[in-house]
Formats: structure tokens, sequence, C-alpha cells
């Protein structure tokens, strides 16, 4: 019996891991779901009621350009880049002393 459940566990064990390698590979040629937002007007205050400071609240600009046209194997633009360090500069001999 020890034979048949020990495969079984490994099996359970290691099916649900399998499945998280397509979780890393998204992509992402479709429009992200934040990117057809309206603004919100401000807030409507009762009388005598203080609102917020908005004097430093974040200003989103107005998007004058189209997007930018993305293949369909390209990540996504919340995805960062992968890391590999810039091979080293090759230094110039120096001259001999004299």
């Amino acid at each position: 019996m020890m034979s048949r459940a020990r495969p079984l566990l490994l099996a359970c064990l290691i099916l649900p891991l399998a499945g998280c390698g397509s979780l890393m590979t998204t992509k992402c040629a479709k429009p992200a779901d934040y990117a057809s937002v309206v603004d919100n007007p401000p807030l409507k205050l009762p009388e005598g009621q203080d609102g917020p400071d908005t004097r430093r609240a974040l200003a989103i600009p107005a998007l004058n350009e189209p997007e930018a046209p993305r293949a369909g194997e390209d990540p996504c633009l919340d995805t960062p880049p992968a890391f590999t360090p810039a091979p080293p500069k090759p230094t110039a001999p120096k001259p001999p002393a004299n």
C-alpha cells in the first residue's frame, strides 16, 4: 500500500506547481483595464465641511498621441525587464613605464 501512496503523494505535490509556469508568460497585446478610465468630478461636501487638501494631488496629463503598437508576443508594460548585468568594458592596456 505504501508503494502506491508515495507516487500519488508526489504527484499531488508537484502537479499544482506545474501550472505556475503559465502564470509567468502572460502576453499583453490588449489595452489594459485602466486605459479607459474617466476622471471623476470633485467631491461635493455638505455646507460647513472642509474638503481634503488637493494642492499636492497627482495631476495626470492628457494623452495627445496614440498608443504605440505592440506585437502579440510583447510582455506587459508592468512586467519588469529581465535583469542581466552589462559585460565589463575592456580596459586599454597601460603603456610601459620609462
